[in-house]
């Protein structure tokens, strides 16, 4: 019963996010709504549920793989940024399995220690970043206001809110390194990637990809290093509470930085 109350209010906050997220690209331009999509949310929730069902401890353990597998994520949408030049199918697709494999790979190999896993996340989004701001170029794109049905909107929830409760899912029943794995599945990434692309076409959608990874850069690792050290002094409430209050200025810098380079 408890897990089924985890994958619902996942799937609900999952979804409600993406939602939004989608939305103010699509009204206020790919800068913005980028930024918000890619700040902490299927990660946030995932250690918030980890701490409340199993214990804060459980969740810091989490966070210990966590640094260098969203540092891989991030470049999920580098390689899309690339692959998708040949077709959007062809990007989302290719992404995915580089970030399967290297998942794995990082998996298999057993580490557990949190300050290597931190340092090569780092390298890996300076990397993710040089290349977003000196090799490729994505130009933004403003946006345009567009009204909303309610099936629409129902729709693109339906569609997030799964891949969002499916991530929560495995990282509730697969133990500390696998949830921290699961955790940083690019659930809200592919789909607002896919809900974009629908809607306003590849290029729009290329153009989204590199906001998205600036504010995973900029807000979601540096979140999980706050849970990781607030959650066993504080609890999971608090810890998540600091842990966003803290990021949230980070997400500013995302924004202009996104919209500067």
């Amino acid at each position: 019963m408890m897990l089924l109350v985890r994958l619902l209010l996942s799937f609900l906050v999952g979804s409600s996010w993406v939602v939004f997220a989608t939305v103010m690209a699509e009204k206020k331009g790919t800068t913005f709504g980028g930024v918000l999509g890619g700040f902490p949310s299927t990660a946030a929730f995932s250690f918030l549920f980890i701490g409340l069902n199993q214990s804060s401890e459980i969740a810091v353990e989490a966070t210990v793989v966590f640094p260098l597998i969203f540092a891989v994520t991030n470049t999920f949408l580098l390689f899309f940024s690339i692959f998708s030049r040949k077709g959007f199918l062809i990007g989302i697709v290719a992404s995915l399995i580089i970030w399967l494999v290297s998942s794995m790979l990082i998996f298999l190999s057993g580490f557990k220690d949190f300050y290597f896993s931190l340092l090569f996340g780092l390298i890996i989004s300076f990397l993710t970043y040089f290349l977003f701001t000196r090799k490729l170029n994505l130009q933004p794109f403003t946006g345009k206001v567009t009204l909303y049905g309610f099936k629409e909107i129902l729709l693109r929830g339906l569609g997030a809110g799964v891949v969002v409760a499916g991530s929560v899912f495995l990282s509730q029943i697969g133990g500390p390194v696998l949830g921290g794995i699961a955790a940083a599945f690019p659930a809200v990434f592919t789909s607002t990637l896919i809900i974009l692309n629908r809607r306003r076409g590849l290029e729009f959608t290329r153009s989204a990809s590199k906001p998205l990874a600036f504010s995973g850069i900029f807000t979601v690792i540096p979140y999980s290093i706050v849970v990781h050290y607030s959650y066993p002094v504080v609890g999971v409430w608090f810890g998540t509470l600091i842990a966003y209050l803290a990021v949230f200025p980070l997400a500013l810098i995302a924004y202009f930085a996104a919209k500067h380079t």
